[in-house]
């Protein structure tokens, strides 16, 4: 049985060692992706004229930036700063990520810096005042701990002593107030892959959630409150529905409002101690409703 706890980490190594180019990418992170570089090997990348954030890092201290080209961005730092002997890009795979997610991003960044105490003096912008709303936020904050703990994962530990200050704080949070574990809260973070591209829409979909079920993936609170909304579901269903119809103890689909239910499949889907319906009206185009498209981008911050 795979254990929940597993990951798989790859690793490109430019020049075959740790002290060259390295892009690092990792199978609970999605569609994260991380570069890092030394100074004098920054002409090397290349394609990385993306959004971003970006750490620029001597042995005690760390710039943090944004950008929409990071590649570009930091070819000025190379005459503008002379300090810093590497730089880590924090990007994604498909270039997802928007000007209002690297604000939050470089914001949280600066914010664990100052901490750990190891944030750069030129730093004097603490960062543009992000505006991400509460779904997003679950997202972000994700997409955030892994690349922190890729960070640690590769030797880079600026960061550790603001996260073991946060951690020390959480803990003694739940031991004053005695509180039990929930366990939605251990989501797992493995998944199976998506299914033969090949198959219908509808058909495409309904198989990757029934995998994700059969292989025992557990949905944590804060994803079935966002999925079971409105407002965390539109970007997804292109609808004013949400995606999971969550159900009572002594509810079934025969009990629930059946105009409204002919929206979602007959299949009760159940995950952990979660039963709901799940949204059906998957097409090949965006006239009748969400596609399959839309159903990726969802799977992939899973």
């Amino acid at each position: 049985m795979t254990n929940a706890n597993q990951k798989s980490i790859q690793l490109l190594l430019n020049d075959g060692t740790m002290n060259g180019v390295i892009n690092i990418v990792d199978s609970a992170w999605n569609l994260g992706e991380m570069y890092v570089s030394p100074r004098d090997a920054v002409k090397e990348l290349e394609s990385i004229a993306k959004y971003g954030v970006y750490l620029l890092l001597s042995d005690q201290r760390v710039y943090v930036g944004q950008a929409q080209d990071l590649e570009k961005r930091i070819r000025q730092h190379l005459s503008s700063k002379d300090w810093w002997k590497r730089v880590v890009f924090l990007t994604t795979k498909d270039d997802s990520l928007t000007r209002t997610d690297i604000d939050y991003l470089e914001s949280v960044l600066i914010s664990k810096a100052e901490k750990a105490k190891s944030l750069d003096s030129d730093n004097k912008n603490k960062g543009n005042n992000p505006k991400v709303d509460k779904f997003r936020k679950v997202s972000l904050d994700q997409y955030l701990d892994e690349a922190l703990f890729l960070l640690e994962f590769i030797g880079i530990t600026i960061f550790t002593n603001a996260n073991k200050r946060e951690t020390s704080k959480k803990k003694e949070q739940v031991l004053t107030i005695s509180q039990p574990i929930d366990t939605h809260e251990q989501t797992l973070k493995t998944k199976p892959p998506l299914p033969d591209a090949s198959l219908k829409v509808g058909m495409y979909v309904k198989t990757a959630m029934l995998n994700l079920q059969e292989s025992g993936y557990c949905f944590s609170k804060e994803q079935i409150s966002l999925f079971s909304s409105i407002e965390g579901s539109k970007p997804y269903t292109t609808r004013n529905l949400p995606m999971f119809w969550l159900l009572k103890a002594n509810e079934n689909r025969a009990t629930v409002d059946k105009i409204k239910a002919k929206r979602y499949w007959k299949e009760e889907f159940q995950f952990g101690d979660y039963r709901f319906l799940m949204y059906s009206q998957w097409y090949p185009d965006h006239k009748n409703g969400a596609t399959r498209k839309e159903f990726i981008n969802w799977y992939n911050l899973l």
